[in-house]
């Protein structure tokens, strides 16, 4: 195998795992939330909306209408529920976002790492001394 197959075929692996992390990273946003503990759904529907529309609009998350503080147990258990819900959305964005830049990192950093390794020159050697009049070699 020559030397420029052998790298392109290195950065078209490292660019391959870097997009399917790219991929796993925007799914992660993109999927829907799972439901919380205490029951219900994180959407605004029957069904858990994503991650992204939690960041961005936390006031979609499904919970209905606050009750009154007078109503100690009601609103305990509808802020419970918002915070789950908010608390997985925002777990969710920030482990797709480290798997984002992760796999950034790996797609393009990787087969700069990886080839630098390879191309680093051997240490020259070092010069033989001339031979002296009887054949040994000289002293400095």
């Amino acid at each position: 195998m020559s030397q420029l197959s052998h790298q392109a075929w290195i950065r078209v692996v490292f660019a391959l795992v870097g997009l399917f992390g790219v991929a796993f990273a925007i799914s992660g946003v993109l999927l829907v939330l799972p439901k919380p503990a205490i029951g219900g759904t994180c959407g605004p529907g029957t069904a858990s909306e994503a991650p992204i529309v939690a960041l961005l609009d936390p006031v979609s998350i499904g919970a209905g209408a606050q009750p009154p503080i007078e109503d100690t147990a009601d609103h305990r258990q509808w802020a419970a529920f918002v915070s789950e819900c908010q608390a997985s959305a925002d777990n969710r964005g920030l482990a797709s976002l480290a798997i984002l830049v992760v796999s950034i990192a790996v797609g393009i950093g990787g087969p700069m790492v990886v080839l630098r390794r390879k191309r680093k020159p051997a240490r020259p050697a070092q010069p033989a001394l001339p031979a002296g009049p009887l054949g040994s070699n000289w002293q400095v």
